[in-house]
């Protein structure tokens, strides 16, 4: 039995599919599937049974899978913690995100705090986001809405954030003089907006969904200094900000808040609840949550 074999075996009972778990390993499924049964003969008991079309972790497979995950954990804590002796960088963060409305704030106040830290941000679709979480392959994930315990067993998340949201308008438009917008009066205008799949798109076409509308989409991209520059500059149509941004120093006087109660968006932090943290972990989830206390407090102020 080999440690590669333990791995195998975990991605397999977190993604309960073989064939998923090759994918994420770049390994062929026959390789992942040899590999497990393998491990079943040197047991001598099954791991797996099979439910409709997945496989799930049966009584032995469930025991086997916490004693190899706390295996594997320990080692990977124990090379992380080597490398902290050894003066590298602070600790580096793997993020993944669906709703890039925060992240620049977010990281200039992690520059500010941890100078020797590193920041690894990527964009990833919901369902990407928890297979990654799940087999350990990121560190945190910012979702909005936040990823429940009903859509992975795996994965802990912490509300951090309840933000109503605001609009961003060019001074020439016609909803620029107002200091508050419903969305009945924004709702004919163009949008520029993420494209489907991230947490904002999915939030707004719910929005125009319950109204019986459809947005008019004229610009995609998750790229927030571009959505900015196609509303300030190109003037292509309005865009969906934080309630935050209205305090911003340089794009505030653009933002308009909104009176639409349904204009309501909730951000969770989520990481493996079944992963050890290591020390910059934990850092990094201190100052997550401190972060977004900040901003409700913005938020509920204005």
């Amino acid at each position: 039995m080999e440690l590669r074999d333990l791995r195998y075996f975990c991605v397999t009972a977190e993604l309960e599919s073989v064939t998923r778990a090759a994918d994420s390993l770049c390994v062929s499924q026959p390789f992942v599937t040899k590999v497990i049964h393998r491990l079943e003969e040197e047991l001598g008991t099954q791991l797996f049974d099979l439910e409709k079309r997945r496989i799930v972790l049966n009584e032995n497979g469930a025991y086997f899978y916490r004693e190899a995950k706390d295996i594997l954990n320990r080692l990977d804590r124990l090379v992380d913690n080597m490398a902290a002796r050894q003066e590298q960088a602070e600790f580096t963060t793997q993020l993944l995100y669906n709703n890039a409305g925060y992240l620049s704030a977010l990281n200039n106040a992690f520059m500010e705090h941890y100078p020797k830290g590193v920041l690894s941000e990527t964009f990833a679709r919901r369902s990407e986001i928890i297979d990654l979480l799940n087999t350990g392959k990121a560190d945190f994930a910012i979702t909005l809405p936040p990823i429940t315990g009903e859509e992975s067993r795996m994965i802990e998340t912490i509300t951090v954030l309840k933000d109503t949201g605001s609009i961003m308008v060019p001074p020439d438009h016609p909803l620029y003089e107002k200091s508050f917008v419903t969305f009945e009066e924004l709702a004919p205008y163009p949008i520029v907006i993420a494209p489907k799949g991230s947490g904002m798109r999915d939030t707004i076409d719910a929005i125009y969904a319950k109204h019986g509308m459809t947005p008019n989409v004229v610009y995609e991209t998750n790229d927030m200094d571009l959505q900015q520059r196609a509303v300030l500059v190109n003037k292509i149509g309005i865009a969906f900000m934080s309630i935050i941004h209205t305090r911003d120093p340089l794009i505030g006087q653009y933002c308009r808040k909104t009176l639409s109660d349904h204009c309501f968006g909730t951000v969770g932090l989520s990481y493996n609840k079944f992963r050890p943290m290591t020390a910059g972990m934990q850092e990094f989830k201190r100052f997550a949550v401190a972060f977004f206390s900040k901003l409700q407090e913005m938020a509920d102020e204005i």
